[in-house]
Parts: structure tokens; sequence; C-alpha cells
């Protein structure tokens, strides 16, 4: 099958799960009523969170920049972060991508390996799942009597989980059937050095496992925690701070917001455009636990909170990738000295 076929099935995979989850997380909403429900929307709030969500970008570019200095990089900061917002903006088309394309971004106008940039990426995303997974942990089992509680006494919870499952299973067995497929082509191409593609697989390989392993090379590694921590930290007071826009969620905690970051953060992992549908889906039944009303604040919330991300990146990706070309087109980044960090 020509692989631009086989790119559009994905693009129209991802989208049409994004879109059935949207659907029942929408389905049967009264737009009138909707409407209704976000003229009391407090504007100031969402203004100061767009605010709060562009500093934790800066801080992932920052980050970056560390996992890259072991190598002797010294890439300009303007490049880091445009390459982040147009990852946001790629992720809304096709998810998962602009990790991919971020990467190529740098290695374009910074001169530094892409499977080497690609590792350091996979590290930022493995430092981000631990935390996740930690704090995930803690508010799970300090809440689990309360949500259990609310569970059983809305037992149509229970179904909408169980319709989520329907298309989470078979989707999740397609994309490790994938996965095991392409181990197994790659391997046997290493393997037969078909072509020499087996030495050039095993160069990009030791570059992608240097970027990997940087982290244990840090200069600054209390620096690198401290990125990590803030950038999971935004993304969870926003949430709270987004209570604060709506008359109808102003009462709720730090506890609450705790609580619908971490599932909606796992629900982004359903590989649906920039989290649509499946943030929203979640963010809808979690808050409906905490007795606010799915129809239409429930829903009202969502649709602004995510809303907003998707606007944000939409128009500073976009920028991004217009501004890219100009301030790089006199830019010639510094040589710097390679070094294999897995040998040192």
């Amino acid at each position: 099958m020509d692989s631009r076929v086989k790119k559009g099935l994905k693009i129209t995979l991802f989208f049409a799960i994004g879109g059935v989850l949207f659907w029942l997380a929408y389905r049967g909403q009264d737009i009138a009523t909707l409407f209704n429900a976000l003229e009391g929307t407090r504007w100031g709030w969402i203004v100061a969170i767009a605010v709060f969500y562009l500093t934790a970008h800066y801080s992932r570019a920052a980050r970056w920049k560390l996992l890259l200095e072991p190598f002797g990089y010294k890439t300009r900061n303007i490049n880091l972060f445009m390459s982040v917002l147009v990852m946001y903006l790629s992720n809304l088309a096709i998810p998962r991508s602009g990790e991919v394309l971020r990467c190529g971004i740098i290695s374009k106008y910074e001169k530094i390996p892409f499977a080497r940039c690609l590792g350091t990426v996979v590290t930022e995303r493995i430092a981000d799942l631990a935390i996740v997974l930690i704090v995930s942990a803690i508010v799970l089992v300090s809440q689990w009597g309360f949500v259990a509680e609310m569970i059983a006494a809305n037992p149509d919870i229970c179904q909408r989980i169980d319709m989520l499952k329907e298309y989470a299973i078979p989707i999740s067995v397609i994309l490790i059937g994938l996965t095991v497929a392409g181990i197994l082509i790659v391997r046997m191409a290493i393997r037969r050095n078909i072509l020499g593609i087996g030495n050039k697989i095993n160069g990009i390989w030791q570059q992608f496992r240097d970027g990997l392993t940087t982290i244990l090379h840090l200069k600054h590694r209390t620096l690198f925690i401290i990125h990590t921590l803030y950038i999971n930290f935004v993304y969870f007071y926003a949430v709270y701070l987004g209570f604060k826009a709506f008359g109808f969620t102003e009462h709720l905690t730090l506890a609450t917001g705790l609580m619908v970051f971490v599932l909606a953060t796992f629900g982004v992992i359903v590989p649906s455009p920039g989290g649509m549908g499946t943030w929203h889906f979640i963010v809808i039944e979690t808050l409906a636990m905490y007795g606010v009303n799915r129809d239409p604040d429930g829903r009202a919330f969502a649709l602004v909170i995510h809303g907003l991300q998707d606007i944000s990146f939409i128009i500073l990706g976009a920028l991004s990738l217009i501004l890219l070309p100009v301030i790089n087109k006199d830019y010639s980044p510094q040589p710097a000295t390679e070094t294999r960090l897995s040998n040192t």
C-alpha cells in the first residue's frame, strides 16, 4: 500500500476516534442551552490560564535545552520555544506527530542529528510520565473511597466507561500489532543489512541512544527536575483556575482539580487529535462525580478549557511556522564537538 494512503488512513482513523468520543460527550446537547451556560464565563480567568500555559511551553523548551547541552550544542531559545509551539499545532492534526516535527525543526536550524533530538524528547516524555504516575497513585489512593462511592451512586458512569472500552481495546490491539510488526521488520533489516540499511539503522540507533541517556550526563539535574515539576504543575493548576471562570465550578477545590487533571491526562493517551473527545468525555464525567451537571455545565467547562488550548495552539503554532524561516535566515549555529555520551 502506498505510504501516502497509509498516512491518510491513519489520520482518518485518529479523527474518527476523536469524533466518536466527542459525539459521545456532546450527543443530545441543546446548543442554545450550552451557550446560555457560557454567558457567565469570567474571561479574565481564561486569559490568565492562556498566559500560564505559555510559561509551561517556554519551560518545556528550556528543559529540552538542558538535555541537548551535554552534546556541546548551543541552541537558540527562540528556536526551541517555537518548535515546541509547532509541536502542539501538529498534534492537533496527527496525534504524537508533533514530537517528530519539532525534532525535524531543530535538526534543520540547529544542525543537530534528528535521531539524537528524538532520543532527548523520549527522555522528556519518560520524565513527564513518571511525574504523572506518581501523582496519579497519590490522588487515586487518597480519594479512592469518594470516587468508588460516587461511581456506585451513578451507574451510568460505568456504562459510559464500558462504551469507552469498546473503542480503546481494539485500537490498542491494532497499535500493539503494528509496533511488533515494525520491530520485527527493523530487526530483519539490521541482521541482513539489506542495501546497507542495517548499518544506517545502527548509526541512527546509536544517536538515538545517546539522546535517550543524556539525562545521566546533565550539568543541571536539579533545574531539569524543577522544569519537569513546573510543566506538570501548570497543567494541573490551570484546571483549578478554570474552575474560577464559571459560577457552577468555582466551589470546587484543588483536590478536585488534581483528580480532573489525573483522569484527563490518561484520557489523552487515547490517540485522538489533541485529545479531542477523550479529554472532554473524561472531564465531563469526572466533574459529574463532584456534583457538576453534565448538561450543560460540565460540557460548557470542557468545551471552553480545551478550546482555549486548541485556539492558542493554532495561533501560536501557525505564527511559529511563519517566523522560524525568517528569524533563521542568516543564522548559523555554533559548531559542536560530537560526544558519544553512552560510551563515557
